[in-house]
């Protein structure tokens, strides 16, 4: 545990600013794809009509995706995929098993962890003993505000 003194001397080392960095890069990336692919999403759900596989209702947006079936899925996914590419949004070489914005969720996700564990190590605080959202959002929000000083832009 940090003292007082220690507290009002701590400099932040280059990895925390890197790191810092790769967070708001990976927040902004989140930020600029979202809206084009829950579009994408939202557009090939409503033209395929997709029905849950116990129910029957219409399937109308992503996050019920899991309850078409295998063959509807399969196509929800290819049409998704053919219309990122499409507007370049990913490239051949994306595994098409994957949504980008998923991907782009978790590359965030890990960068904020990263930064967790590097500016919690003077308080003994761990990316995974930060059980509450509200928590972690904190931490993240406090450490992020005092970096964004240190990044040169």
């Amino acid at each position: 545990m940090m003292t007082k003194q220690e507290m009002k001397e701590f400099k932040p080392s280059i990895e925390m600013i890197k790191t810092a960095q790769e967070v708001f890069l990976n927040m902004a990336n989140v930020e600029v794809i979202k809206p084009s692919v829950e579009r994408i999403q939202e557009n090939v759900l409503k033209k395929h009509q997709f029905k849950e596989k116990k129910t029957n209702k219409i399937v109308l947006n992503d996050m019920s995706s899991y309850l078409l079936n295998e063959n509807d899925f399969k196509v929800y996914l290819d049409e998704c995929r053919k219309e990122e590419i499409k507007i370049k949004l990913i490239d051949e070489n994306f595994n098409k098993d994957f949504c980008p914005l998923l991907v782009a969720n978790d590359n965030l996700i890990k960068a904020e962890n990263k930064l967790i564990n590097l500016m919690g190590k003077p308080f003994n605080i761990q990316a995974n003993n930060l059980y509450k959202t509200e928590h972690r959002k904190k931490f993240l929000d406090l450490s992020l505000n005092y970096l964004v000083q240190f990044i040169n832009l």
